[in-house]
């Protein structure tokens, strides 16, 4: 059967599209993730890195406190006392011009998951926080079954679809 140099045409192309997503969706992937058994964490925009902290330099910036109750529809509703840095604080660090510049946040987490919220809801007061500790203990990490060494939480986002755990980095948009 010989087919027509139409139809040759067409499936060259496709191939060739197929293999370009996935080159590109390999190389998104790659770009955003970083290892989370350290708990460190990347915060960078379209022209890089604009800081880095491990997980004792987070650990050192003065902690704000959520008790919380955060609800899901694929596992077990989660309560307790969240504690960590405001994401706010570490803006300010990172770019004290922050604000004028940037309406985007996305949170990358290592295993792939991406979740995002608004300037508007960084603003509302230590409402996004990056969480180390629950409970008054550090956050387990995937190897010992947990969400850590380090997640977000939204105070005022009652469902867990944003609270992004595993987290590695932040891009700002």
């Amino acid at each position: 059967m010989k087919l027509k140099k139409s139809a040759v045409i067409v499936i060259v192309v496709f191939a060739a599209l197929v293999c370009a997503v996935a080159a590109l969706a390999l190389a998104n992937r790659s770009a955003v993730q970083d290892t989370v058994s350290d708990g460190s964490l990347r915060l960078y925009d379209a022209e890089g890195t604009k800081a880095a902290w491990t997980y004792e330099e987070l650990a050192a910036f003065p902690f704000t406190s959520i008790e919380k109750t955060i609800t899901s529809s694929k596992e077990e509703d989660e309560s307790g006392e969240f504690t960590g840095v405001p994401l706010e604080t570490l803006l300010e660090v990172a770019d004290p011009d922050w604000a004028s510049k940037y309406t985007e946040f996305l949170f990358h987490a290592s295993d792939g998951f991406v979740a995002s919220v608004f300037k508007s809801d960084i603003e509302k007061g230590e409402n996004v926080v990056v969480v180390l500790e629950k409970d008054g203990a550090p956050l387990p990490g995937p190897d010992e079954g947990g969400k850590g060494p380090l997640r977000i939480v939204i105070r005022d986002d009652p469902f867990g679809n944003r609270s992004a755990y595993l987290l590695t980095a932040i891009e700002m948009k």
